[in-house]
């Protein structure tokens, strides 16, 4: 049985979240602001499994994606936009400017050597082709005979 399935795989979502909350509590008082969630879609597409994670503003050399034991991890930093000078005072604001981390379980075996993963329109997709899950199907195997070579 694969890690990413049953309680070993729950275990490795529930050790990205703790790392992503201490990484919240370490954050500089006074800094930019932290606490984002990018919304997150898991589709199973045929042959496919992709992940959609909305991230407006965020620019593809501030992202860092893996994949480990069935979890993606998508790590990444939002930054200001260029036409935002940091001197201004704001009265109000509720565009996220900071750090986030998302972890996602992957719900079936996929083929880590064909992943692709692009950033388009404020959007990162991520695709795995699926690998066929024949741990619940029957096989007949072949029976061969061997000769008795007597004792010599």
């Amino acid at each position: 049985m694969s890690p990413r399935f049953g309680p070993y795989g729950q275990i490795q979502i529930l050790k990205a979240e703790v790392n992503r909350l201490i990484d919240l509590l370490l954050d500089e008082p006074g800094g930019e602001s932290s606490g984002w969630y990018p919304a997150v879609d898991v589709l199973d597409e045929g042959g496919e499994i992709t992940v959609r994670i909305e991230l407006p503003g965020v620019k593809g050399k501030d992202l860092r994606v893996e994949l480990g034991d069935g979890i993606l991890q998508i790590r990444g930093y939002k930054g200001r936009l260029e036409s935002e000078p940091g001197a201004r005072r704001f009265h109000l604001m509720e565009r996220f400017i900071g750090a986030f981390s998302v972890a996602v379980e992957i719900p079936q075996p996929v083929d880590p050597s064909g992943v692709r993963a692009v950033l388009g329109q404020g959007v990162l997709s991520v695709t795995f082709p699926r690998l066929d899950d024949r741990r619940h199907q029957a096989f007949t195997i072949e029976v061969e005979e061997q000769e008795d070579r007597g004792h010599e």
